[in-house]
């Protein structure tokens, strides 16, 4: 039986179908010129502090699994591809898990090729399986509807309150 009332239950779904603001939202050119939006890893992570509480979820890594490690012959630099899949879990047992995927070309040494491309892997498998558990932790940026939205909206200056 969980330990969560249903009075906590419609607090969180309600903080989870809310939209993100413009001020979450970074965006960068994608194949063919076309604007990607995106939800950074930091502002992911401090929404479900903020949504969950700091200590109200937690992830770990399930899998990770090494899809290509090529060593050039004439170079000697490092060409690697590798998935993780992580699992992110509440604090009633709840969990959702996704695959992230990091890769690397033409790098130095192996020890700096799997530490960039883990890092990049496990960050794209826990945005990913963040966004499953609603709109404000990024599954907005899926929907046309709202991308159309966010494309239009201005962002207001922020100022920094110590």
């Amino acid at each position: 039986i969980s330990e969560w009332t249903a009075r906590e239950i419609a607090t969180l779904q309600s903080r989870l179908d809310k939209q993100l603001g413009p001020e979450f939202v970074s965006s960068r050119k994608g194949p063919g010129g076309r604007q990607l939006y995106y939800l950074p890893a930091e502002k992911a992570i401090n929404l479900a502090n903020d949504v969950f509480g700091f200590n109200g979820w937690s992830s770990s890594i399930r899998n990770v699994q090494i899809d290509f490690c090529d060593e050039s012959k004439s170079t000697g630099k490092i060409t690697l591809g590798l998935s993780i899949i992580i699992r992110v879990t509440l604090k009633d047992g709840t969990f959702h898990e996704d695959i992230g995927y990091g890769h690397i070309e033409n790098c130095t040494g192996k020890a700096a090729a799997f530490e960039k491309a883990k890092k990049e892997a496990a960050t794209d498998a826990l945005k990913r399986a963040l966004r499953t558990f609603g709109n404000v932790l990024g599954n907005c940026l899926y929907d046309k509807a709202y991308e159309s939205k966010i494309s239009k909206m201005k962002v207001a200056p922020s100022r920094w309150d110590p």
